[in-house]
């Protein structure tokens, strides 16, 4: 198993990022320039999809 191909995911990053600067995830999205409705809320079409 290679493991040198595997990224975190976007929500680990986050998580990480909230807890080194104590910061809402609202403020860490801001500040990492991620829309987070986008990235993180999945339409109803493609979770039944």
């Amino acid at each position: 198993m290679d493991f040198y191909d595997n990224m975190p995911g976007l929500d680990s990053y986050v998580a990480k990022y909230m807890d080194e600067n104590g910061c809402s995830f609202e403020d860490a999205c801001k500040e990492l320039g991620i829309n987070y409705p986008d990235a993180f809320i999945k339409k109803d079409t493609e979770i039944y999809d």
